[in-house]
């Protein structure tokens, strides 16, 4: 089965306005929604894993992207999360440019070679500008997973092996 942003992306955890200045309140902003929607996850720990693993090394990886990810005790879900800062923060991105798009990963500790495939499949997405632009130029969560759903379905559709 290929795997689908739309599987573990709910809209109600995209934010298209962060306003935190540093690491730690912009997982802090990105995290609280996912903690709404999924009370067993408490969010003071959820921060601490995020900035431990930002604390390893940086999950910015240039062209405006970071992908803040960690592993927690969950059920069998991995479960996603989208921000973005139209002005750009400085996540200690490996280009030394502001970052801009953030797409947060949760993934059970019980399956970690699943976490490595969500994280390689937001790699291979976000290889495209046109993606990118579209996702700073979204105005509503609805356009973002539209977006998102147009480029994973032309991926699908060009390398039918690659997706799934």
């Amino acid at each position: 089965m290929a795997m689908q942003l739309s599987d573990i992306l709910d809209p109600r955890h995209i934010v298209l306005d962060l306003t935190g200045s540093t690491k730690r309140e912009v997982l802090a902003q990105l995290a609280a929604p996912i903690v709404e929607t999924h009370p067993s996850l408490d969010h003071d720990k959820l921060v601490d894993v995020l900035v431990r693993r930002e604390e390893t090394s940086t999950t910015a990886i240039a062209d405006g992207i970071a992908i803040p990810h960690g592993k927690m005790i969950l059920g069998e879900e991995v479960i996603a999360g989208f921000g973005r800062s139209r002005e750009g923060i400085d996540f200690e991105s490996v280009d030394g440019n502001p970052t801009h798009l953030f797409f947060l990963l949760v993934s059970p500790e019980s399956h970690p070679s699943l976490h490595l495939r969500w994280l390689a499949h937001l790699a291979v997405l976000l290889k495209s500008s046109e993606l990118r632009q579209q996702l700073l130029d979204a105005n509503t969560a609805e356009e973002v997973l539209a977006a998102l759903a147009r480029e994973e379905r032309a991926r699908s559709e060009s390398q039918p092996d690659a997706a799934k």
